[in-house]
């Protein structure tokens, strides 16, 4: 067939373009099925002034009908393919056509997927028996693709099955998806091994039903509804990808671990500029150098604070005996590293700060200044012991570093939550950027967690996409546990056949949602297995007496990583849980859970088991 064409279907020339993407869906004259994806001629004259040339289109495949045929519920007459007056409709479906085969003389008329449709098919969807076709159009739901849609069907006489003609006819395979790099296959169920996890459409996010019919690449166990994949909106809505032009809005997830500090900085620095001229009261942005040694700060009154500079030298002079390399800021629960290298050290207990948390963090952000509650002034806060937490009304997560309290509503905001961007741009979501917004009862659309309370990122376009505060937080990539070379943050799809196990937990990790992996050796690892998504920095100390013996207890999180693992009992109060804070003596590992540990201070008693 010539890439141009003379038919008597249009006055103009017509083209022959292959696979293009057209208007939303674009509809053969001849057919009226969408040509999105099919070779397909369109007008050559359709930059004219003509209306209707633009919206012409013609499949190949219809191009090349024959002009005449035989059918078999009008055995007397040939029928010919002709242009029809509107109203006419086929004499088999009840469509309304264009075009059909027809026989003036009788007045009958069948469009041409009526004239050329199998009336008896045998579909590997269901080998056991020959599916017979009831051409008219009634209102079911599909035991294919499960949808109620007004439809043509083959039937099952003898199990009842009833199909769609548009699933039962659908193509086994879609060579090159316009939405997807590999070509994707009929089947009739998920996979076995992937039914461990509801799964989910990558088109529409709709959960796809396990024994029902869908689009499947199994190099990247993606799945697809039906009506997802052959729909030409599924192409145009892939296109607006990368659209969001809005270069100055931070993107998520940040590069490092090394990146939240980043941000915490930069959005400190950006509150304070923007506070000048707010109140009179307002604390501008601090620009003296660091004093070497701060006597009295205000989070630690016992002992000086002494500055020093990061480094990962082995030859250097540790005269603290404490390993430089692995140090956690007090205040804002973030590693100190090379990056930032200057921090304040209590040379006697182990007390860091960033000096940007010693010095530069503001004491007060005035009313307005603090995105996440704007209504009244926060003060800078810590607990006074390292086993009393504070709870995060943004994350809902606890801290024992700084945080911002508000008085009047007796809000507590964690130090990465405080100066969290109102408005941002995700990699998972890169055509709308997303905006801070109260929770409410969604899953989140990169975890998979439920989003109950809190604050959340939305997209104020797609109703259907939230992110909670702490997937905004993870890392784009980390240090691996066990090995030198990073693990990274990877989004779904993946290119990997097979599942996925958490090296951790051991457990399986859904990868429709974003995981971590290795690909230097092959690990994953649950998101929650590697972050435990507070703000609590671990590790300090308490002496505590029982047993007539003195014990020290260090702050350790405690967290059930097999569902076969008992739970943690702490052994003051006997509560059993498969997560959470406690105290343990290294030497006999009793373990307290922190509020019996702060009951047992403030009663000054000894305890015995």
């Amino acid at each position: 067939m010539s890439s141009t064409l003379e038919h008597f279907s249009h006055d103009h020339p017509l083209v022959l373009k292959e696979s293009d993407v057209f208007e939303d869906d674009p509809k053969c004259c001849i057919c009226n099925n969408t040509v999105t994806g099919s070779p397909t001629y369109t007008c050559s004259n359709s930059a004219s002034n003509n209306t209707e040339c633009p919206t012409f289109y013609l499949h190949k495949s219809c191009a090349e009908l024959p002009s005449q045929i035989n059918f078999y519920k009008h055995n007397q007459h040939p029928l010919h393919l002709l242009p029809r007056p509107n109203k006419f409709t086929c004499d088999v479906c009840d469509r309304y056509v264009k075009f059909s085969y027809a026989c003036d003389d009788c007045q009958f008329d069948v469009c041409v997927v009526c004239a050329f449709q199998q009336r008896v098919l045998q579909h590997e969807g269901h080998p056991e028996h020959i599916l017979t076709l009831m051409p008219r159009k009634s209102l079911f739901k599909c035991d294919a693709c499960h949808e109620k849609v007004e439809d043509s069907s083959y039937v099952c006489t003898t199990c009842a099955l009833c199909i769609h003609k548009a699933c039962a006819l659908s193509p086994f395979t879609i060579p090159a998806p316009a939405f997807h790099h590999h070509p994707l296959h009929l089947i009739y169920s998920v996979p076995q091994m992937h039914r461990y996890f509801d799964r989910f459409c990558n088109i529409c996010q709709r959960r796809v039903h396990t024994n029902f019919w869908l689009y499947y690449c199994h190099k990247c166990t993606y799945f697809v509804h039906m009506r997802c994949a052959t729909s030409s909106h599924t192409s145009s809505s892939t296109e607006e990808e990368g659209s969001l032009n809005e270069p100055d809005l931070v993107e998520f997830p940040l590069h490092s671990e090394e990146s939240l500090f980043d941000l915490i900085i930069s959005q400190c620095r950006k509150l304070q500029v923007e506070s000048q001229g707010i109140d009179k009261n307002s604390i501008g942005i601090i620009t003296a150098p660091d004093p070497p040694i701060i006597e009295h700060h205000w989070s630690h009154e016992e002992h000086p604070l002494v500055l020093f500079q990061f480094t990962t030298s082995e030859t250097e002079d540790n005269e603290n005996n404490y390993d430089r390399r692995e140090l956690i800021c007090d205040g804002c629960i973030q590693p100190i590293t090379v990056f930032h290298p200057s921090y304040y050290a209590c040379t006697q207990c182990g007390f860091f700060l960033h000096s940007f948390c010693a010095t530069k963090l503001p004491a007060v952000l005035v009313a307005g200044l603090c995105p996440p509650h704007p209504q009244h002034s926060l003060q800078l806060h810590q607990k006074f012991n390292f086993y009393t937490f504070a709870t995060c009304e943004i994350c809902c997560y606890r801290t024992n570093g700084f945080y911002y309290l508000c008085k009047t509503c007796d809000t507590r905001i964690d130090i990465r939550c405080a100066f969290l961007p109102t408005k941002i741009k995700h990699k998972s979501h890169r055509h709308h950027s997303l905006v801070q917004r109260l929770s409410s009862n969604f899953e989140c659309s990169v975890s998979g967690c439920y989003i109950t309370s809190g604050v959340q990122y939305g997209c104020e376009t797609c109703s259907d996409f939230h992110i909670v505060i702490n997937s905004a937080f993870y890392p784009g990539s980390m240090k691996h546990r066990y090995d030198d070379h990073p693990v990274t943050l990877r989004r779904p799809p993946f290119f990997y056949e097979g599942v996925f196990y958490c090296e951790i937990c051991e457990d399986r990790v859904n990868n429709q949602w974003w995981l971590y992996h290795c690909d230097e050796c092959d690990h994953s690892f649950h998101n929650g297995c590697l972050l435990s998504g507070g703000s609590v920095k671990l590790g300090g100390t308490v002496e505590v007496d029982f047993n007539d013996q003195s014990h020290t207890l260090a702050l350790v999180l405690k967290r059930r990583t097999r569902k076969t693992q008992p739970q943690y009992y702490c052994r003051y109060c006997g509560n059993g849980y498969i997560w959470n804070y406690f105290l343990e003596c290294d030497g006999c590992g009793y373990l307290i859970c922190c509020p019996c540990v702060r009951k047992i201070k403030a009663s000054n008693k000894s305890i015995h088991f």
